[in-house]
């Protein structure tokens, strides 16, 4: 995955995540009677975009757009910013069951070949986010091994590198499949 990529300080990734939570809560509130669901990437380390994970990240929102509308489940707006420091696409679904959609975008993250990567957020009218949790389903594992993803990372089990490299292979290995 070579190419233009930037390296992102940890301000800059920090003042992207504040954007992002910004521009969820103004989407939240022009379609308070929509469950919002929202993508981005889950890239480790300072390099957050190249041509490769574009791709990837563009088939996530593709993958969410289609399987809403097999579920005959109206999306009434998407909006999506792209920056160095990262992406995210919304989307404001005509639904009264987040739950429903946490599902559904649950089966992305586990059937899509990038699903691993992808990092989907489903909010209920409230704002209130859903989780793995409430629906019984396991939380996400470790990009290289079988523990818990959140609770390896704050171990700092892996290295950037090593997590990055797996990013990449996952990536590559579905660009081969869709060629």
């Amino acid at each position: 995955m070579k190419g233009e990529q930037e390296l992102v300080t940890l301000e800059e990734m920090l003042g992207f995540r504040e954007e992002k939570a910004w521009l969820q809560d103004k989407f939240k509130e022009a379609h308070k009677d929509s469950v919002i669901v929202a993508i981005g990437m889950n890239i480790p380390g300072p390099r957050k975009t190249s041509p490769d994970i574009m791709k990837a990240f563009q088939a996530g929102g593709q993958a969410i757009f289609n399987s809403l509308q097999e579920q005959k489940i109206q999306v009434e707006e998407e909006k999506e910013i792209i920056k160095k420091e990262g992406c995210l696409k919304i989307f404001a679904v005509k639904s009264e069951d987040p739950l429903l959609i946490k599902k559904i975008m649950i089966n992305i993250e586990e059937t899509h070949p990038l699903g691993r990567l992808f990092d989907i957020d489903v909010y209920d009218k409230t704002g209130k986010g859903t989780s793995r949790e409430q629906l019984g389903i396991t939380v996400r594992r470790c990009l290289l091994c079988d523990q818990e993803a959140k609770a390896c990372g704050r171990s700092r089990n892996h290295t950037i590198e090593e997590l990055y490299k797996r990013v990449e292979d996952i990536i590559k290995s579905w660009l081969i499949e869709v060629r």
